[in-house]
C-alpha cells in the first residue's frame, strides 16, 4: 500500500525549513527547481515563497508563456510559465509543478511556473563555471555540483526588468 502524502504538512515543513535557512547565515543556500531540463537556483533572501499551483486565469491576447493572473491570498499575481519563456517548451501540468514567487522588495506580483522543486542546495560545495557563457542576462553565474550536473544562478532583478520579460501582450 502506498504511503499517503499529506501535502499541507509538506507545505508547512518546507516553510519552516526556508524561514530557519533564512534566519541564519545563507550567502551559500540557494533553493533550486526545475525549468524544463535545465536545473536553477535562486536565492534565499530574493525568494517570497513557493507554493502549488492554483487555478490561473486566462489573459485573452496574451502570449503563449503567459499562464494569465492568479489569486493568492487575495492579491493578484501574473503567473508566467518559465520554460515556454525562455523557449524550452510548455511546462505540462503536473502535480510537482510549483509557483515561485519573488520577494516583494522587488515590488512585482509575478510568479515563475516550474517543473519542480529540488530542495535547498549549498553553492558553496560547487564548482563556479566561467567557461559556459550566460545564455540569457538574469543568469548570474553558472555552477556545476559535486555530481557533474549544471547549474544556472538566477538574478531575479534581471529577469524582472527585462523588457522582453515584461511584454506578455502576443
Amino acid at each position: 500500500m502506498a504511503k499517503k502524502f499529506n501535502l499541507r504538512e509538506f507545505q508547512t515543513t518546507l516553510s519552516q525549513q526556508l524561514q530557519a535557512a533564512a534566519s541564519r547565515d545563507n550567502t551559500g543556500s540557494r533553493l533550486g527547481f526545475r525549468v524544463g531540463d535545465v536545473n536553477w537556483l535562486v536565492s534565499l533572501s530574493d525568494t517570497e515563497e513557493v507554493i502549488p499551483v492554483p487555478p490561473i486565469v486566462k489573459v485573452p491576447g496574451a502570449c503563449r508563456w503567459f499562464r494569465g493572473v492568479a489569486n493568492i491570498r487575495g492579491n493578484l499575481f501574473a503567473v508566467s510559465d518559465f520554460s515556454d519563456f525562455m523557449g524550452q517548451g510548455v511546462t505540462p501540468d503536473h502535480a510537482d509543478c510549483r509557483l515561485l514567487i519573488p520577494h516583494h522588495d522587488f515590488g512585482v506580483n509575478a510568479a515563475l511556473l516550474v517543473r519542480s522543486t529540488l530542495g535547498l542546495k549549498n553553492i558553496k560545495h560547487y564548482q563556479l563555471r566561467s567557461d559556459h557563457a550566460a545564455p540569457h542576462p538574469w543568469v548570474a553565474r553558472q555552477y556545476a555540483d559535486e555530481a557533474g550536473t549544471d547549474w544556472c544562478d538566477m538574478d531575479f532583478g534581471q529577469l524582472l526588468g527585462n523588457a522582453g520579460f515584461l511584454k506578455v501582450e502576443a
